[in-house]
């Protein structure tokens, strides 16, 4: 990850979250894990492996996760068997769904969301790897004759990561 839970970002500009800039801004497509709410963590099932110590059910918090969504063991994560963690990169969805579509509503202190919020975070983060794939090819001399289709393409899955939670999580990835 390209930002770790215990460290503090703010972030700044005109933007629908005061601390949560838009993905426009390559930028807004890394990881700020102090703004989300450990849902890499919390969503994704692993099984034990080279990059899990431990096998961890999907929709159930990481038995290392401390209440305040930070990470007990960051410092030696490789070190006792969760390389896994190391190498996930979320291109910023969980701070998107943290505090954009879930508006700052965690889902342990508001247990109605996690449902829903569960199954917008993989969206959300396929959704922005789209992105982050997209930002990347326009910035590419070879891309210009493709320019317009590679903007629009991420005009329209920017709009996609605005909509309401319902929508994000009915949204079909693979004919995107």
């Amino acid at each position: 990850m390209t930002s770790h839970r215990g460290e503090h970002s703010t972030l700044s500009g005109n933007h629908p979250h005061p601390r949560l800039p838009a993905a426009t801004d390559p930028d807004d497509l890394r990881a700020d894990c102090a703004n989300c709410f450990a849902l890499c963590c919390t969503v994704p099932a692993f099984s034990a492996s080279s990059d899990f110590a431990i096998d961890k059910p999907a929709g159930q918090a990481c038995p290392n996760l401390r209440g305040d969504f930070r990470c007990g063991i960051h410092s030696s994560l490789r070190r006792r068997g969760f390389a896994g963690c190391t190498v996930y990169d979320c291109f910023g969805a969980g701070q998107r769904v943290s505090q954009v579509t879930f508006g700052g509503r965690d889902w342990r202190s508001s247990p109605g969301t996690a449902r829903l919020m569960f199954e917008v975070f993989p969206v959300m983060r396929d959704l922005h790897e789209l992105l982050w794939y997209l930002t990347q090819a326009l910035t590419l001399p070879g891309t210009a004759p493709v320019r317009d289709a590679l903007t629009e393409a991420r005009a329209d899955i920017e709009l996609l990561t605005r909509e309401s939670p319902e929508t994000v999580a009915r949204t079909d990835i693979a004919a995107r």
